[in-house]
């Protein structure tokens, strides 16, 4: 038998980060990694100069495992974060110390040592915890659609920790964080899969009734929206009116359905600009101009994609295709103040190139 390559050697991203108390740098380097997610802050100047917090962190081809601590914290998603960040992403955390009060657009509960709690990134959500340690995994939305029938459905619901599936589900996670260095890179794509099957069976059917949100019940769904608007995103017309139009909706039921996504414009938009993304960084479009993808995905002029790339990413999209050739999306270990980075980077969902 052939022995592995080096690039199927080739182990998982590998990030660890951790900043002491009473160091003002490093808590303010930490509350700039977290805002793709959060807007994050600790309860006030006494807090802030005694706050702790660190993480370890695996890349699985773009699921992202974090086996994290930190002091107390308040992380808010709110319409600010929904609109600087693309990430298009379910969450899935459970508590082996500490808790947290969760409230999810204007409904609130509490979230307790050993229970799971499902979020959805492109909702909003407020969660105030106390000294925490933590398990979380984050899926693209993309890795889930094919084994869920209606992702709108798990934003904040809660699998409760003496239930059997979240027992089987927080085996899994740890089993998964356990083997991740040992995992090799068609292993790791495995893993992936496996693991979005086994999220999507545990957290899809509701467990217990304790859902957070409300159905759709008539008309158009979310669900339907976003795979009209995924469908067109080339479309420099689409819009409110077009969604209107095709799908036989009110512009005020349009907007009603999209405001806790931030909106349907910028719903739109963050689309866009995820697909964009995805485009600069395949090798298969490495030799296609940018105003051609820019094109692509629905941008008409130039100048506002390369502007609205560099807000939501941090970078031009020409600079984004030159670092994902170079070295730096490819290290397998992270640390310092680079980590800080690249903790950003895999929050806004954009983690290996080549994974």
């Amino acid at each position: 038998m052939d022995s592995p390559t080096p690039q199927m050697r080739r182990a998982p991203n590998l990030l660890n980060l951790h900043i002491h108390a009473g160091d003002a740098r490093e808590f303010e380097l930490w509350r700039s990694a977290y805002a793709p997610l959060y807007e994050m802050d600790a309860e006030s100047p006494t807090a802030r100069s005694a706050f702790s917090a660190g993480l370890t962190s695996y890349n699985l081809a773009n699921v992202v495992i974090i086996d994290g601590r930190s002091s107390a914290e308040t992380l808010e998603r709110n319409a600010r974060t929904l609109a600087r960040s693309n990430i298009d992403h379910i969450s899935l955390t459970v508590r082996s110390q500490g808790g947290f009060g969760l409230d999810i657009e204007g409904r609130a509960t509490e979230v307790h040592t050993g229970d799971i709690c499902v979020l959805d990134m492109t909702r909003r959500s407020t969660l105030r915890s106390t000294d925490y340690k933590s398990l979380t995994l984050v899926l693209p939305r993309t890795l889930l659609e094919p084994h869920v029938a209606d992702l709108d459905t798990l934003h904040g619901r809660i699998l409760p920790r003496d239930s059997a599936l979240n027992t089987m589900l927080a085996a899994h996670m740890r089993l998964l964080y356990a083997q991740a260095p040992a995992l090799m890179l068609p292993d790791i794509h495995a893993a992936a899969q496996a693991t979005a099957a086994m999220v999507a069976a545990f957290a899809g059917p509701s467990s217990d009734g304790r859902d957070m949100i409300a159905q759709i019940s008539a008309g158009a769904s979310l669900k339907a929206c976003r795979k009209m608007i995924d469908a067109n995103l080339h479309d420099p017309w689409m819009g409110p009116e077009f969604l209107c139009n095709k799908l036989g909706v009110s512009r005020a039921k349009l907007y009603r359905m999209f405001e806790p996504l931030g909106g349907v414009t910028l719903y739109i938009q963050r689309r866009r600009l995820m697909r964009a993304y995805r485009f600069t960084i395949d090798p298969a479009y490495a030799q296609e101009r940018i105003s051609a993808i820019a094109i692509r995905c629905g941008f008409g002029n130039v100048s506002v994609f390369n502007r609205a790339f560099r807000q939501a990413h941090g970078m031009s999209p020409t600079e984004l295709r030159a670092a994902s050739l170079s070295r730096e999306m490819h290290d397998t270990e992270l640390v310092g103040d680079r980590a800080f980075k690249t903790m950003d980077r895999w929050l806004r969902g954009e983690g290996v190139a080549a994974a």
